[in-house]
Order: C-alpha cells, then structure tokens, then sequence
C-alpha cells in the first residue's frame, strides 16, 4: 500500500492516533520531570505504532525542510529513538539525507564510553528530537551531551507539547517546535 502524504491530512490524523491511543485526562501521575499531573501524553503510543511514525517521521522532515543547514536528528534515549531512526530512513527518500543520533542518560561504563551513538561532527547543527515536552528537562539532557561533542543544536522538536508554563525559561533558550500542543488534542 503507497500512501501519499499531505501535511494538513497526516497532522489531523496524528492528532486523532493522539487522542485514541497517547492522551489520558483525570489521572494521577508522576511524569519524567518529576512533576504530578492530572494527564498524560504517553508518545510511544503513537511512535511505536506503524502509521503513527510514519506520520511524526513525514511532518517532523516538512518541518525539518526550514532548517536546512540541519544534517542529523536525534535525542535522549528512549522517547527520541524511534523517532530519531525514521525521520533518517525517510530522509533518504526525501533527498534530505539526515543522520541519526541517540544520546545515552549515562556514559557506558565500557567501550569508547560514549553518551551519544552515531557520528556527530564539532560544529554540525543538529535538531533535538522529543516526544513530550514538559519542562524540556529531557531534551535539555540531550542538548549538554551533543554541546559535548561540539555539535550545535538548532531547534527542538517533539510531537506534543503539554504547555507547561514551568518550559517557559526553556522555550526562551531554545527554540521549540512541536507537531501538535496540549490546547489541540484538548479540542477534540
């Protein structure tokens, strides 16, 4: 099955997987930045599905399109993975041609001990890849290991934002590009 991408029909249909499979309101959770909450958007319910990385992939690469001096993607393990892998296999379809990293929360203990899998050039521009921003505590992560190695981080893009004012200082240090926000999958 070929299936032709528009980019305002893949992010309605991004929007309804969300809501189906990732977007659970009138809870109580811990999330990763440590702070409770009422709701979750778990991505990996979307990024490990078959259409749902197809479409994150598509629209994070029309994205990408704006940012051309960008030549790889990736970001703190495990949330970034997927997404990181598919946007460089598609990438070669598109002529993009993009890279793919992945950054460890620790150091190996063995091996050349690195943080970061893949090759990653002093000076490349790289695009932070994240499935929930909250505080950007995670993609922050990422951000300090790829600094590391001399690369330059251009924007951050993840599939949902949760609008959460406690990213406001992160928001201001970098620039953000999210798929699709909080107010959006709300709406339906």
């Amino acid at each position: 099955m070929t299936t032709k991408f528009e980019p305002t029909a893949a992010k309605k249909r991004l929007l309804q997987l969300v809501r189906e499979r990732a977007y659970k309101d009138g809870i109580d959770i811990v999330l990763a930045s440590g702070k409770r909450s009422t709701f979750y958007i778990n991505g990996k319910k979307v990024s490990l599905h078959p259409e749902g990385l197809w479409l994150i992939a598509k629209l994070l690469l029309e994205k990408l399109k704006g940012h051309p001096e960008i030549t790889a993607v990736g970001g703190l393990t495990i949330g970034a993975d997927p997404l990181a892998s598919a946007v460089a296999a598609l990438s070669f379809e598109t002529g993009q041609n993009l890279k793919a990293f992945l950054v460890r929360k620790e150091a190996k203990g063995h091996g050349t001990g690195s943080r970061i899998e893949g090759d990653l050039e002093k000076g490349e521009k790289v695009a932070i890849l994240e499935d929930t921003v909250t505080t950007g505590g995670s993609a922050k992560k990422a951000i300090d290991a790829v600094v590391e190695v001399g690369a330059v981080p251009v924007v951050v893009m993840a599939i949902a934002d949760r609008e959460d004012p406690d990213a406001d200082a992160f928001r201001k240090e970098f620039r953000v590009e999210c798929l699709l926000t909080l107010s959006e999958i709300r709406k339906g």
